[in-house]
């Protein structure tokens, strides 16, 4: 269908096209950007099938399956006929308000910001981008496995070379225009030539493709004002030289049980499994190719029973998101997620908001012991569901990011974001990540890192290029502590309605709030004004950490 749409509409000439109604050309445009998402779908479940249960054996055949669907994929993404209604559409200016609506006219806006990012960019380089990618995972897993940085290290120098490709495609192509000015200003700082290399800038464009709109420097900003507030506050709870017991959560907790209690609370909390599936991987991660097949991730261990539970509740946050999506205007779009951020807030609150709440325990402990009534949990049985929620809510410096507490997991996400941008900016080479990451993590949150699994091997991110991302993990905190805020005031007793049980009320209310309203805004800061009437706000968060935690530890 793909291919013959495509034939069609290429011999479509632009006379023929002028003739035409706003709504034909709009018509036309939806049925090819559907294709595209559809060929885009197949990718996400054979990149789900890789992470879950691909034969080892098949590591090859499918990086040059994933590499062949990147190529059609971006042949139907830059196909001039597109760009050929496109052009048509932007020129009838005064008729697309009265013939289109808003969602239809957001599709318009963000079908021309993703024609000009990927015609940007060369077929081969997305092609040979696709490939490394699938070659990078399978190299992270093993030296992850193995706890060995250098059997890595290639593959990340690689993709730091294919990155700054793309980014110096995408500035010279006028799609980062603060990219841009931040280089220029760089380059004749330092007064170079013509063809000498800089790179100072090319992270703002990676930021901006994970959270359009929003500026390095503001980032910068925000993160110096949460380890401002965010550091202290550690300090005084490390002062009271006092932590609350958790021995009714430590130890030995069998798997299976796990799997068991986790599926429950997710499909409690909304998560249907008929429209998805809830699997291991060594990675958690959300995917799949349409709200009706959500494929998500956990990951259990047998001796930290908080992991398996938190995450199965994180990455239920996201699939509601996807399964929540406007599925009338699926494959287009305005159907997609506003940003990661955003997408982030959703499994955050979800997870810290709820996860982490007195209600939430109140209601699911009774379970949880039910599910965990052997001798060697006789202290489980025993705790109140007060007791409980301080145990879960120790603050205590860790190594690994996805098992941080919500007091110290802000600095795990400033240490990556100060270690990627150095990276693509040319601070520091591939081979000093393990040195600056172990440094930092002894300066932030005074570790030292004896394993590089521990360390930077930890997460699958840059394996796929996934740089500019990290950051929208503490956006994403931001945007929870505003939204869920927002929830409380329009849902009466929204409180009491969790300690029941009752997810489907936040959930209804996020699916018409969030979800639903997709990519109808220009950015985060939009939604966000328009659900709580204010900007996204640092301090808002610091403020709620600030006061749960001096609650918990007395401080």
């Amino acid at each position: 269908m793909l291919r013959a749409t495509m034939t069609v509409l290429a011999k479509t000439t632009a006379e023929e096209l002028s003739s035409q109604s706003v709504r034909s050309l709009y018509d036309q445009l939806a049925v090819r950007i559907k294709d595209l998402d559809t060929l885009r779908g197949v990718s996400g479940l054979l990149e789900w099938d890789q992470e879950v249960m691909m034969p080892p054996k098949a590591a090859e055949i499918r990086s040059q399956q994933l590499s062949v669907l990147a190529g059609l994929s971006h042949d139907a993404a830059t196909s001039p006929a597109v760009g050929s209604l496109l052009d048509e559409l932007n020129g009838r200016q005064e008729e697309l308000p009265i013939e289109l609506n808003p969602y239809e006219l957001a599709n318009i806006r963000l079908a021309n910001k993703s024609f000009k990012e990927e015609t940007c960019l060369p077929a081969e380089l997305v092609k040979a981008n696709a490939a490394l990618n699938s070659k990078a995972v399978g190299a992270w897993a093993e030296a992850r496995k193995e706890s060995d940085y250098s059997k890595f290290a290639p593959y990340l120098e690689q993709q730091i070379t294919i990155l700054r490709k793309k980014v110096g495609y995408t500035i010279n192509g006028g799609v980062c225009e603060e990219a841009r000015k931040i280089n220029e200003k760089a380059r004749a700082s330092l007064g170079l030539k013509e063809g000498d290399e800089c790179y100072k800038g090319y992270y703002q464009a990676l930021l901006n493709t994970y959270e359009p709109g929003f500026k390095d420097e503001q980032l910068q900003g925000l993160f110096a004002d949460l380890k401002q507030n965010i550091v202290p506050l550690i300090a005084k709870i490390k002062a009271k030289n006092f932590q609350h017991d958790n021995s009714y959560i430590t130890g030995d907790f069998d798997v299976k049980k796990q799997t068991e209690f986790s599926h429950r609370i997710s499909k409690e909390i909304g998560f249907d499994t008929d429209a998805g599936r809830l699997d291991v991987s060594t990675h958690p991660f959300t995917g799949g190719a349409h709200p009706t097949d959500v494929r998500m991730t956990t990951r259990y261990t047998i001796n930290n029973f908080p992991e398996g539970i938190s995450g199965t509740i994180h990455e239920t946050g996201h699939s509601l998101y996807e399964q929540g999506r406007n599925t009338e205007y699926y494959g287009l779009p305005v159907s997609q997620a506003l940003s990661l951020g955003v997408h982030e807030s959703q499994s955050l609150l979800w997870e810290r908001m709820v996860g982490l709440s007195k209600p939430f325990w109140s209601y699911t402990l009774p379970i949880l012991k039910e599910q965990f009534q052997e001798p060697s949990h006789e202290k489980l049985q025993t705790v109140n569901s007060e007791e409980f929620y301080n145990a879960f809510n120790r603050v205590e410096p860790g190594f690994i990011r996805i098992e941080a507490d919500e007091v110290t997991y802000p600095l795990h996400i400033v240490l990556r974001y100060e270690i990627e941008k150095a990276l693509v900016e040319g601070d520091i080479t591939v081979a000093e990540v393990p040195s600056v990451w172990n440094a930092k993590m002894k300066e932030y949150l005074g570790l030292d890192v004896t394993e590089d699994r521990l360390g930077c091997l930890q997460d699958t991110h840059w394996a796929v290029g996934l740089i500019g991302y990290f950051p929208t993990y503490t956006l994403g905190s931001i945007y929870a502590v505003q939204i869920f805020g927002a929830a409380k005031e329009a849902i009466p007793n929204l409180e009491e309605h969790l300690a029941k049980g009752e997810f489907h009320v936040l959930k209804s209310w996020l699916n018409a709030n969030v979800h639903r309203q997709g990519s109808l805004r220009e950015s985060g800061d939009d939604l966000i004004k328009d659900l709580t009437g204010r900007p996204l706000d640092s301090q808002l968060y610091v403020k709620y950490l600030t006061a749960k935690y001096t609650e918990i530890y007395d401080l």
